[in-house]
């Protein structure tokens, strides 16, 4: 479960194939890696993403912002600290730092919308509405 304050960590190992020729993790690799992280975040506090599409709410993303600090390299374990934002009824922004031991590699924010299969705006599922 998240702690307290919402936090999730989730690790993910650097792979071979999320490298290019220098070494280096592919940029595109992080846009995998945080939607892992995403659905890791999601299961944790007890929704499955498959039965929120099979309930007919998809949550595709609208937007990605990844600020990149440090190069990250084939192997290298990797620890996701997710939390979320609920900015309003049918948005969800999922904030994550991404860390190897105590060094910032990057932090992102992705925000997913909820919309019914039509692809008209629905509420967010319960489970992730502010809590008062």
């Amino acid at each position: 479960m998240p702690s307290s304050d919402g936090l999730h960590r989730h690790l993910i190992r650097v792979r071979y194939a999320d490298t290019d020729q220098m070494g280096v993790a592919h940029h595109a690799a992080y846009v995998v890696w945080l939607e892992e992280a995403r659905i890791a975040w999601l299961r944790n506090i007890g929704i499955l993403y498959k039965d929120l599409e099979a309930a007919g709410t998809l949550m595709p993303v609208v937007d990605l912002r990844i600020g990149y600090r440090r190069p990250c390299r084939f192997d290298d374990e990797l620890e996701f600290e997710t939390r979320i934002a609920v900015p309003g009824p049918t948005r969800v922004e999922f904030h994550t730092r991404i860390s190897l031991g105590a060094v910032l590699c990057a932090e992102a924010q992705v925000t997913v919308a909820a919309v019914d299969r039509t692809g008209r705006p629905c509420r967010i599922p319960a489970a992730l509405a502010p809590r008062s």
